[in-house]
C-alpha cells in the first residue's frame, strides 16, 4: 500500500452495493507496489462494496447520505435530500480537516457531498463522472437543470474525468470543456481472471443474463417477450427452456426483492426459465452464460461490459455510454433505445449459432484484455492525480 507519508487523498462513492467507478478504484487500490497516495473511502451507505473495500484491508467509513440526483419522477426528493445531506457535509469536512486530505476525488455525480465539503475545506477536488444527463435516454436529472448542473460541476472542479464521449457532451461548452477529459474505463484483469473457476472441457454455457440499471418493470417485461418469442421460435413448447438470470445492480435487496414478485406475478412466459441470482455470484457465475444483454440506466454499466468480455460471454448493449465499450458485430451487438425488432435480430445471432456466439466472445475477452486494462489507466490516472497535487510553478 502507500506510504504514511503521501498526501491524503479521499474518494467520495455515489454507492455502497455497486458502481462502474467504485469497481474500478477498488481495483486501483489493491494493486501492488506504491502509489503517489494514501487513500481513504467514504461510502454513503453500508453495502457489498463497502464489505470488499473492509476485507481487502482499505480505510473505510460509512457517512450516511442521500442521492443528489434523481430520475425524473423523483425530483421532488432532491431539495430533501440536500437538506438531508447537511449532516454528511458536515462529517465530510471535518475528516477533511482531522486527517489534512490534499485532495477529494467523488467516483459518482450523484454524490455531491465530497465536491461541496472540498470547496467549504479550501481542498483541491476532481470528479469522476460517468452518468449520463444529456440525451433523450438519459435517466438522472437535475433539480435545477442539466446547465446548471455542469456549471456548478465545473465550477466544484480542478479536473472533470469523463468516463465516455456522451457523458462529455454536457461539458461541450467551452467554459466547462476546459477542466474535462475522457477517461475510459478500466479493470484488473488479473484479479478477475483469478476469481473465474475453471470450466470443464465440453461445458456449454446455456444461460441468458439481463442485466438492468433500475427498476422499469414495463421495460423488463418488454424485454423478456421479446426473449421468448426468439427462445421458441414459433414453437408453443420448445425442447428445452432458456434460463434467464435478471440482475439489478445497485438496487438494494429491498427493492430487487419486490421487483421479483412483482415480475413473478406475471403470467409465465413461454421458453423462459427465471431466475434472480443474488449479484454476489459474480464474478464466478460468469460460466454459467453464454449471452448478456445489458440496459444502462443510473450506471451506464460499463463494469458489466468488461466483466462479461472477460469472461467470454458475448453482450448485447442497448445504445448509451457503455456501447462505446463494444465493436458492433465484433465483440458483441449494439441496439438502439426501445428498439426490440433490432434486439431480437442480435439476440437470434447469438442463441441460434453458439459458434458465432462463442467467436464474439474470444473476441471480446481479446478487446478488453488490450484496451482496457486498468495497468495502462493507472499510469494515466496518477498522471492527472499528480498534476493536481502538485501544479507547476509559475
Amino acid at each position: 500500500m502507500s506510504l504514511s507519508d503521501e498526501p491524503q487523498v479521499l474518494f467520495i462513492a455515489g454507492s455502497g452495493e455497486f458502481g462502474s467507478g467504485e469497481c474500478q478504484i477498488l481495483d486501483y487500490l489493491q494493486l501492488p507496489g506504491e502509489k503517489p497516495l494514501a487513500a481513504e473511502l467514504i461510502f454513503p451507505a453500508e453495502g457489498r462494496l463497502v464489505e470488499q473495500a473492509r476485507a481487502a484491508g482499505l480505510e473505510v467509513r460509512v457517512i450516511k447520505s442521500h442521492d443528489y440526483l434523481t430520475d425524473f419522477r423523483e425530483l421532488w426528493r432532491q431539495p430533501l435530500a440536500w437538506v438531508y445531506n447537511l449532516g454528511s457535509f458536515v462529517q465530510t469536512s471535518a475528516v477533511i480537516r482531522n486527517k489534512r486530505v490534499q485532495l477529494v476525488l467523488s467516483l459518482s455525480f450523484i454524490n455531491w457531498t465530497g465536491a461541496l465539503a472540498a470547496r467549504q475545506e479550501g481542498v483541491s477536488h476532481v470528479w469522476m463522472i460517468r452518468e449520463v444527463l444529456s440525451g433523450r435516454t438519459n435517466w438522472l436529472n437535475f433539480f435545477w437543470g442539466q446547465w446548471l448542473a455542469s456549471r456548478l460541476a465545473n465550477d466544484l472542479s480542478v479536473r472533470v474525468l469523463l468516463e465516455s464521449s456522451l457523458a462529455a457532451e454536457m461539458f461541450r461548452r467551452k467554459r466547462t470543456r476546459e477542466k474535462s477529459l475522457i477517461l475510459p474505463p478500466a479493470i484488473d484483469a488479473t484479479r478477475f481472471r483469478q476469481q473465474l473457476p475453471e470450466q470443464r472441457p465440453g461445458d456449454q454455457p446455456a444461460g441468458v443474463a439481463i442485466f438492468f440499471s433500475g427498476p422499469n418493470l414495463k421495460r423488463i417485461l418488454e424485454t423478456l417477450g421479446v426473449i421468448s418469442r426468439v427462445a421458441t421460435g414459433g414453437r408453443e413448447k420448445p425442447d428445452q427452456p432458456t434460463a434467464v438470470s435478471l440482475f439489478f445492480p445497485g438496487l438494494k435487496k429491498k427493492r430487487c426483492q419486490a421487483l421479483e414478485e412483482k415480475i413473478r406475478r406475471e403470467p409465465a412466459l413461454p421458453g423462459l426459465s427465471l431466475e434472480f441470482p443474488d449479484f454476489d455470484c459474480l464474478p464466478a457465475g460468469w460460466i454459467k452464460f453464454r449471452l448478456a444483454v445489458i440496459f444502462p440506466g443510473f450506471d451506464p454499466l460499463s463494469r458489466i461490459v468488461l466483466e462479461s468480455g472477460l469472461a467470454g460471454v458475448p453482450v448485447i448493449v442497448e445504445q448509451g455510454a457503455a456501447s462505446e465499450l463494444v465493436i458492433p458485430g465484433q465483440t458483441g451487438f449494439v441496439f438502439e433505445h426501445r428498439d426490440y425488432d433490432q434486439l431480437a435480430v442480435c439476440l437470434k445471432e447469438i442463441l441460434k449459432y453458439p459458434a458465432r456466439g462463442r467467436q464474439l466472445g474470444l473476441a471480446a475477452k481479446e478487446h478488453v484484455e488490450k484496451h482496457f486494462d486498468i495497468k495502462s489507466w493507472k499510469e494515466k490516472f496518477e498522471t492527472i492525480i499528480t498534476g493536481v497535487l502538485s501544479p507547476p510553478k509559475g
